[in-house]
Protein backbone atom coordinates (compact mmCIF):
# COMPACT_ATOMS: atom_id res chain seq x y z
CA UNK A 1 0.00 0.00 0.00
CA UNK A 2 1.12 3.61 -0.83
CA UNK A 3 1.11 6.55 1.31
CA UNK A 4 -0.15 8.67 -1.13
CA UNK A 5 -3.52 6.33 -1.49
CA UNK A 6 -4.23 7.64 2.39
CA UNK A 7 -5.43 10.87 3.47
CA UNK A 8 -3.10 13.20 5.09
CA UNK A 9 -4.32 14.58 8.24
CA UNK A 10 -4.39 18.19 8.76
CA UNK A 11 -3.00 17.90 12.30
CA UNK A 12 -1.75 14.94 14.85
CA UNK A 13 -1.88 16.38 17.71
CA UNK A 14 1.10 15.07 20.21
CA UNK A 15 0.26 16.20 23.05
CA UNK A 16 -0.64 19.53 24.93
CA UNK A 17 2.03 22.06 23.67
CA UNK A 18 2.81 19.71 20.48
CA UNK A 19 1.18 19.20 16.95
CA UNK A 20 2.20 17.97 13.70
CA UNK A 21 0.33 20.12 11.52
CA UNK A 22 0.03 19.72 7.01
CA UNK A 23 1.69 22.94 5.65
CA UNK A 24 0.03 24.47 2.58
CA UNK A 25 2.65 25.91 0.19
CA UNK A 26 1.76 29.75 0.76
CA UNK A 27 3.41 28.86 4.29
CA UNK A 28 6.67 27.36 3.46
CA UNK A 29 8.37 30.67 3.88
CA UNK A 30 8.64 30.24 7.54
CA UNK A 31 11.20 27.66 7.06
CA UNK A 32 13.50 29.90 5.24
CA UNK A 33 15.28 30.48 8.77
CA UNK A 34 15.90 27.34 9.89
CA UNK A 35 17.31 26.72 6.63
CA UNK A 36 19.52 29.52 6.25
CA UNK A 37 21.06 28.19 9.76
CA UNK A 38 24.79 26.66 8.66
CA UNK A 39 23.81 24.31 12.08
CA UNK A 40 20.65 22.69 10.44
CA UNK A 41 21.97 22.24 7.03
CA UNK A 42 25.60 20.92 8.21
CA UNK A 43 23.70 17.83 10.17
CA UNK A 44 20.22 17.19 8.10
CA UNK A 45 21.58 17.52 4.57
CA UNK A 46 25.71 17.22 4.96
CA UNK A 47 25.80 21.05 3.55
CA UNK A 48 28.54 23.00 4.76
CA UNK A 49 29.59 25.92 1.78
CA UNK A 50 25.54 26.91 1.50
CA UNK A 51 22.29 27.39 3.15
CA UNK A 52 18.71 27.09 1.50
CA UNK A 53 17.26 30.01 -0.42
CA UNK A 54 13.27 29.93 -1.13
CA UNK A 55 13.51 27.93 -3.95
CA UNK A 56 15.63 25.27 -2.67
CA UNK A 57 12.80 25.05 -0.13
CA UNK A 58 10.36 25.19 -2.72
CA UNK A 59 12.14 22.22 -4.30
CA UNK A 60 12.47 20.25 -1.17
CA UNK A 61 9.04 19.93 0.17
CA UNK A 62 7.28 19.55 -2.91
CA UNK A 63 9.20 16.48 -3.70
CA UNK A 64 8.64 15.79 0.19
CA UNK A 65 5.08 16.11 -0.37
CA UNK A 66 5.29 13.85 -3.14
CA UNK A 67 6.95 10.63 -1.49
CA UNK A 68 5.74 10.70 1.87
CA UNK A 69 3.43 13.42 4.20
CA UNK A 70 4.93 16.50 5.02
CA UNK A 71 4.43 18.41 8.19
CA UNK A 72 5.46 21.07 10.67
CA UNK A 73 6.52 21.07 14.02
CA UNK A 74 4.55 23.13 15.74
CA UNK A 75 4.63 23.90 19.68
CA UNK A 76 2.20 25.85 21.86
CA UNK A 77 3.75 29.07 22.95
CA UNK A 78 1.77 31.76 24.96
CA UNK A 79 -1.65 30.68 23.66
CA UNK A 80 -0.06 30.16 19.87
CA UNK A 81 1.26 27.30 17.94
CA UNK A 82 4.81 27.76 16.36
CA UNK A 83 6.25 26.60 13.82
CA UNK A 84 9.59 24.94 15.02
CA UNK A 85 10.79 22.30 12.22
CA UNK A 86 9.73 19.88 9.65
CA UNK A 87 9.45 16.29 9.48
CA UNK A 88 8.31 14.06 6.70
CA UNK A 89 6.52 10.36 7.18
CA UNK A 90 7.50 8.38 4.17
CA UNK A 91 8.75 4.23 4.14
CA UNK A 92 11.89 5.08 2.48
CA UNK A 93 12.90 8.34 4.65
CA UNK A 94 12.02 10.19 7.70
CA UNK A 95 14.01 13.26 7.44
CA UNK A 96 13.37 15.57 10.92
CA UNK A 97 14.94 19.10 11.16
CA UNK A 98 14.54 20.94 14.43
CA UNK A 99 15.23 24.54 12.83
CA UNK A 100 15.27 26.40 15.84
CA UNK A 101 18.15 25.80 18.00
CA UNK A 102 16.61 26.67 20.97
CA UNK A 103 14.38 23.14 20.84
CA UNK A 104 17.33 21.03 20.50
CA UNK A 105 17.79 18.45 23.14
CA UNK A 106 14.51 18.65 24.53
CA UNK A 107 12.99 15.55 23.43
CA UNK A 108 10.89 17.18 20.69
CA UNK A 109 12.05 14.53 17.49
CA UNK A 110 11.17 11.25 19.92
CA UNK A 111 7.78 12.41 20.38
CA UNK A 112 7.46 13.54 16.72
CA UNK A 113 8.92 10.25 15.31
CA UNK A 114 7.67 7.97 18.17
CA UNK A 115 3.96 9.53 16.89
CA UNK A 116 4.93 8.99 13.30
CA UNK A 117 5.90 5.55 13.78
CA UNK A 118 2.58 5.16 15.24
CA UNK A 119 1.01 6.57 12.22
CA UNK A 120 2.87 4.43 9.67
CA UNK A 121 1.54 1.32 11.65
CA UNK A 122 -1.92 2.55 11.53
CA UNK A 123 -1.96 3.22 8.24
CA UNK A 124 -0.41 -0.41 7.34
CA UNK A 125 2.85 0.30 6.24
CA UNK A 126 5.01 -2.38 6.89
CA UNK A 127 8.87 -0.51 7.47
CA UNK A 128 10.40 2.52 7.90
CA UNK A 129 13.92 3.34 6.63
CA UNK A 130 16.18 6.22 6.98
CA UNK A 131 18.65 5.85 4.48
CA UNK A 132 21.65 8.59 5.30
CA UNK A 133 22.27 10.10 8.94
CA UNK A 134 26.06 11.62 8.48
CA UNK A 135 28.66 9.44 11.45
CA UNK A 136 28.78 13.00 12.94
CA UNK A 137 25.64 13.44 13.39
CA UNK A 138 24.98 11.52 17.18
CA UNK A 139 21.99 13.08 17.82
CA UNK A 140 19.83 11.97 15.11
CA UNK A 141 20.95 8.22 15.58
CA UNK A 142 20.46 7.99 19.11
CA UNK A 143 16.67 9.53 18.56
CA UNK A 144 16.39 6.92 15.58
CA UNK A 145 17.83 4.14 17.53
CA UNK A 146 16.07 4.97 20.64
CA UNK A 147 12.70 4.46 18.95
CA UNK A 148 14.09 0.46 17.55
CA UNK A 149 15.61 1.02 14.02
CA UNK A 150 18.43 -0.93 13.75
CA UNK A 151 21.47 0.31 11.49
CA UNK A 152 21.06 -1.85 8.43
CA UNK A 153 24.28 -0.05 6.08
CA UNK A 154 27.47 2.04 6.99
CA UNK A 155 29.73 3.82 4.56
CA UNK A 156 32.32 6.03 5.10
CA UNK A 157 30.32 8.83 5.69
CA UNK A 158 26.89 7.70 7.20
CA UNK A 159 25.20 4.86 8.38
CA UNK A 160 21.34 3.47 7.14
CA UNK A 161 18.66 2.62 9.20
CA UNK A 162 15.50 0.54 9.41
CA UNK A 163 12.51 -0.23 11.77
CA UNK A 164 9.99 -3.32 10.78
CA UNK A 165 6.53 -2.38 11.82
Amino acid sequence: MGIKEITQPDIIDIDKELRLRTPNKNQWEVALPWYENPKVLYYSEGVTDKVYDMEKIKGMYTYLGRVGELYFIEILESGVWKPIGDVTLSEENMPIAIGEEAYWGKGIGKKVIGSLIERARKIGLKKLQVPSIYLYNSRSESLFTSLGFIQINENEKEKSFELVL
